[in-house]
């Protein structure tokens, strides 16, 4: 564990340095950054990664069916078994995929609407995005289909936190306790290193750019802080 903490802090030390060597390089070079440039080939991007993520959710939930209905069918316990983990393990890589799909589309969509008003550029993406964002709801009705077969739960459209947490306790005691386990390393690798990083990050683009990315500063912050003071109604309801 020790070696493996070591090794993680010198990862992000010789990532720290390479991004600052970068960085001086390009002001001795006096290289200027043209983000808007850029702009075009990020929102397209994220729309490819987006229909990938989309062919990947319908491969996964087929497949997640079919187990589920081999292992309707089965009698031998131990291919019961390996049905019975196939089965859920292509349900939760068809939901992980259905997400990334879902940010992917926003951020093309978003990405190339805000390039079609202030940079007047293309809006082939933005129709494209527009378009994915409408196959999405078809993609959430065969997921939550998927979900009512294979759990024998039913999720709403547009599910409340509270919808999603008595989801997550039809689960198994061993399949809620590895989702709590995750959660608090997300939570504690966004709080502890990932915001952190964001800050360094802005930091360096507003040092090549010559501009104070204010906004994105005070947005990263927002999220900062917003991931820290909602722990405070399970602080309130437990230690009551």
């Amino acid at each position: 564990m020790k070696k493996k903490r070591i090794l993680y802090f010198l990862a992000i030390g010789v990532l720290g340095y390479f991004t600052g060597l970068l960085a001086g390089r390009a002001w001795a070079l006096g290289t200027s950054f043209n983000l808007n440039t850029l702009v075009p080939w990020i929102s397209a991007s994220c729309l490819l990664i987006a229909f990938i993520s989309i062919l990947l959710t319908f491969n996964f939930l087929k497949k997640s069916r079919k187990f589920h209905s081999l292992y309707q069918e089965e009698m031998d316990d131990d291919l019961n078994e390996t049905y019975y983990v196939q089965m859920y393990r292509n349900l939760e890589f068809g939901t992980i995929a259905f997400n990334i799909a879902s940010v992917a589309i926003l951020l093309a969509l978003f990405i190339s609407g805000s390039e079609g008003v202030v940079l007047n550029g293309s809006h082939i993406t933005f129709s494209l995005s527009f378009l994915a964002l409408v196959l999405i709801f078809s993609v959430q009705k065969y997921l939550f289909k998927t979900i009512a077969i294979v759990r024998q739960f039913d999720l709403v459209f547009f599910s409340t936190p509270k919808d999603v947490l008595e989801y997550v306790n039809s689960y198994d005691e061993g399949e809620r306790q590895a989702n709590l386990e995750q959660s608090f390393r997300i939570l504690f690798q966004l709080n502890q290193y990932v915001l952190p990083v964001l800050y360094v990050f802005l930091f360096i683009i507003s040092f090549l750019t010559g501009e104070i990315q204010l906004l994105a500063f005070l947005l990263v912050g927002a999220i900062h802080i917003y991931i820290n003071v909602m722990q405070l109604p399970m602080v309130k309801r437990y230690f009551k």
